[in-house]
C-alpha cells in the first residue's frame, strides 16, 4: 500500500506534468479518423527490421495455434528438433546453433528435463560439458509435433507464390550470415 506521502507526491507529479504540457502549448491529440494499422504505418512499412518482426509475430501466432494443447514454445520445439536429429550434441553447441545465450538456454533445458522430454549427460572427455538427449517421451512428442510443424510450414508456404518460400529462406539466411548473428544476442 502506498502511504499518504507517496500519494501526495503522485498527485503533485501529475499536476506538474499537466502544467508543463499546457505551458508548452500541448493540446490534446485529436483522435485519428483512420488510425494506422500495422500494415499502413508509412515509413515503418519499408523498415526491414519492422517488417521482419511483424512476420515473426504472425508466424509465432500460427505456431501457438498449431501447437495448442502441447504447452510448447518455439524455442523448446527447436531444441527437441535439433536433439532428434543430433542426439548427444553438447549443450553449448545447441545454444550457439539457436542463437540463445547459455544462461537463458539453461532455463529451457531445465523445463524440458522437468517435463521428462530431455536429459543431460556428462561428457566423459570433459566433465564440465553436457551432452543432450531426448528421452523416449521426448522422441515421441518430437515426432508428433514435427508432423504438425510440417503441416504448418505447408500452410505458410501456400501463402507465397511458387518458389518464393525457398527464395525467402535463402535471403533471410544471407542476411543473418552477413549481420553475423551470434549467441550473444538478446
Amino acid at each position: 500500500m502506498r502511504n499518504e506521502r507517496q500519494e501526495r507526491a503522485g498527485r503533485t507529479g501529475a499536476r506538474r506534468t499537466a502544467a508543463r504540457a499546457r505551458s508548452l502549448g500541448a493540446a490534446a491529440a485529436p483522435k485519428a479518423d483512420n488510425p494506422p494499422t500495422p500494415e499502413t504505418l508509412g515509413h515503418l512499412d519499408n523498415v526491414l527490421g519492422y517488417v521482419l518482426r511483424r512476420a515473426q509475430v504472425a508466424v509465432f501466432n500460427d505456431f501457438r495455434r498449431t501447437f495448442a494443447g502441447y504447452d510448447l514454445r518455439p524455442t523448446q520445439y527447436a531444441v527437441l528438433s535439433i536433439l532428434a536429429e543430433h542426439p548427444g550434441m553438447r549443450q553449448g553447441d545447441v545454444s550457439a546453433a539457436l542463437g540463445i545465450k547459455r544462461t537463458n538456454f539453461v532455463a529451457v533445458l531445465d523445463e524440458l528435463e522437468r517435463r521428462g522430454l530431455a536429459r543431460r549427460k556428462a561428457v566423459a572427455a570433459d566433465r564440465r560439458s553436457r551432452a543432450l538427449y531426448l528421452t523416449p517421451e521426448g522422441e515421441t512428442l518430437e515426432a508428433e509435433v514435427r508432423r504438425l510443424q510440417d503441416d504448418s510450414e505447408a500452410r505458410l508456404a501456400a501463402l507465397l507464390p511458387d518458389g518464393e518460400r525457398d527464395r525467402l529462406i535463402d535471403l533471410l539466411r544471407q542476411l543473418t550470415r552477413s549481420i553475423g548473428a551470434s549467441a550473444d544476442e538478446d
